[in-house]
Parts: C-alpha cells; sequence; structure tokens
C-alpha cells in the first residue's frame, strides 16, 4: 500500500455515498482516477441501470490517455459480467490503466473475485483491502443481502424522555395524533425511509396511525411498503401467507429477499419491534428520543447495550446500536 491509498480511497467512500437510495440494488461505489499525484477524474454509482462508478470517473477525464499513467481508486471491486452495463473490469484494461486499488470484494458470485483476476491477467498492478473495514460498512445493506440471503434489517422508533413510544388507546375506534419528535427529526426520518428499499410496519400500527410511509418531506422516492400481520403480509400491492411459528419472520424475510428487496426499515409498533428484537433479526437500531414527557403509554423496547454513536438536535436525541456478529 502507498502513502495516499488510504486518502484517496476516502474520497471515494464520500462519493459512493452519493447513491444512497437510487442504486440499489446494486452497491455503492465511488471512484477517483489518480495522475502525478494529482485527482485527474472521479465518480460515483449514481443510478440503478446507469454508468457505474469507474465509467462516470474515466467519461470526467478531457483526454482518457491520461489513464495509461494513472492510478484508479475503487471502492469495490470492478465488476465482471455483464449486467445492465458492459464489465468494469473489462473496460479498465481496454483503457491501460497502469493501476487498480480496491476496497471490497464483491461479494456477489458474478464477480467474488473475477473482476481482480481480469486485471491482474492484463498485468495491471492491484491492491486489495484498503480501507476495507469502511468499505464493507458503506455496502452493509449490499453484503448483508448477499452473504446472509435477506435485507438488511434497520429497527427504528421514537421515544419520550420517560421512555414511552405510543399513547394509550382506551377508545379502539378514535385517531389519536400526537408527535414526540421535532420538525428536524421527523424530516430526517423520511430521508431514511427514501434510502432503504422498503418500509415495514405492524398491522395495529397501520390501522391506528394510518401512515402513509413515504418520504414526503424530503424527496421524492418512497420505499416499498411492507405491512405485516398475523398470518400474511403485504409487500406493496401484494399479499403473501406465511406461517404463524416462531421462525415465521425469517419467512417474510425471504419472501423479502425474493422479491429483490435489500433493505427495510422497520418502524413499529412495539409488538413488531419486539419480534424483530427477540428473533435477534436486526443489523441496527436507530433510537430517536423527543425532548418530552407522558407519564404513561406503551413502553418502549429496551435496548441492553450502549449505543454505537449518536447526536441531538434542538434538544432530541438520535442513538445508533449497531448488531455485533
Amino acid at each position: 500500500m502507498k502513502a495516499d491509498d488510504e486518502l484517496y480511497m476516502r474520497r471515494c467512500i464520500a462519493l459512493a455515498n452519493n447513491g444512497l437510495g437510487s442504486v440499489s440494488p446494486n452497491p455503492l461505489v465511488g471512484a477517483v482516477i489518480v495522475a502525478d499525484g494529482k485527482i485527474a477524474g472521479e465518480g460515483w454509482h449514481k443510478k440503478y441501470g446507469g454508468p457505474h462508478a469507474e465509467i462516470n470517473a474515466i467519461n470526467s477525464l478531457a483526454d482518457k490517455e491520461v489513464l495509461k499513467h494513472s492510478t484508479m481508486y475503487v471502492s469495490l471491486e470492478p465488476c465482471s459480467h455483464f449486467g445492465k452495463t458492459p464489465p468494469c473490469a473489462n473496460a479498465l484494461v481496454n483503457y491501460g490503466v497502469k493501476r487498480v486499488v480496491i476496497g471490497s470484494t464483491d461479494p456477489n458470485p458474478k464477480v467474488n473475485g473475477k473482476g481482480i483476476a481480469i486485471l491482474k491477467a492484463a498485468g495491471i498492478e492491484v491492491t486489495v483491502g484498503v480501507l476495507q473495514k469502511e468499505c464493507d460498512f458503506l455496502n452493509r445493506r449490499f453484503f448483508t443481502f448477499h452473504n446472509k440471503k435477506r435485507p438488511y434489517i434497520i429497527l427504528k422508533w421514537a421515544q419520550t424522555k420517560d421512555g414511552y413510544m405510543d399513547v394509550l388507546r382506551p377508545d379502539p375506534e378514535k385517531e389519536y395524533n400526537y408527535w414526540i419528535t421535532n420538525a428536524e427529526l421527523r424530516t430526517l426520518s423520511h430521508k431514511w425511509r427514501g434510502e432503504e428499499d422498503a418500509v415495514l410496519v405492524g398491522y395495529n400500527t397501520f390501522k391506528n396511525d394510518k401512515p402513509l410511509l413515504t418520504n414526503r418531506l424530503y424527496s421524492e422516492k418512497n420505499p416499498i411498503p411492507v405491512i405485516l400481520s398475523r398470518g400474511n403480509v403485504r409487500i406493496g400491492n401484494e399479499t403473501f401467507s406465511f406461517s404463524q411459528e416462531k421462525n415465521s419472520l425469517n419467512e417474510v424475510l425471504h419472501l423479502l429477499y425474493n422479491q429483490n428487496i435489500q433493505s427495510v426499515i422497520v418502524e413499529g409498533g412495539r409488538k413488531t419491534l419486539d419480534r424483530f428484537l427477540e428473533a435477534d433479526l436486526y443489523d441496527e437500531i436507530r433510537i430517536l428520543t423527543g425532548d418530552k414527557i407522558w407519564g404513561q403509554g406503551v413502553t418502549a423496547p429496551a435496548v441492553p447495550v450502549q449505543p454505537d454513536k449518536g447526536f441531538s438536535v434542538s434538544g432530541d436525541t438520535v442513538k445508533y446500536i449497531f448488531h455485533k456478529d
């Protein structure tokens, strides 16, 4: 590894994040071309079906001849198969790129080392594993989907300072309007929805709160709504039946996987969240705590681990917990 490899790989990661919410089921990828110690071109995968990061970086160059004495930095192994676009590994060979630095190996069986093999067979110097931990985390959704054969699962809920997530509902026919968090965090929640393929709630939450399950406060791209009830699940406009045994969540996740849903954000209610927690089926938890005291209500789930990171916005807080495999 050379002195500046990590510096340019961090730039690849930053670029790749621009595609969040737009490239699934493809991975997030950023690419940087360095010639004579300076960035000559860069790009990222912007949209599913569109050019990959390496091609966008190449197309940013005014003079393609510069590639013959350049290093291509890319956060994920260049693809080696024909999909929506031609193989990027072949393009790097054809342009005569001198060196390629890769963050993560692609877990997709269609690639998984084949792109690296193409580059090495052409005599290109290849360095693999620069900032691998960070690059793996960047594509945690994509890696989970391919390695665990299920979507990446985010559990998310809002709670008051004294630990309540819902009001008591003595009259089941009455609508109860309430907000726990401030406007900034509500907008953030909608941004999160747009970053994932699907948003899931239980039937009681769907019936009681009548959520639209859109990200209307942030942008136009909405997740696929998933409504989980006893014995069936509605994914978009289709309804699927499953068993009511303890492992039924695995059936639901298998259905989502077969629908090519790479990630899902689970927004409750309490019973639904408990089902995922009790089954230890989550990859990430996001807890939003509003600056409110209720004194009574439906208690939020108790998570007996310390948060990995967090921040505050206008008196409200957000805490992240990542599953320790």
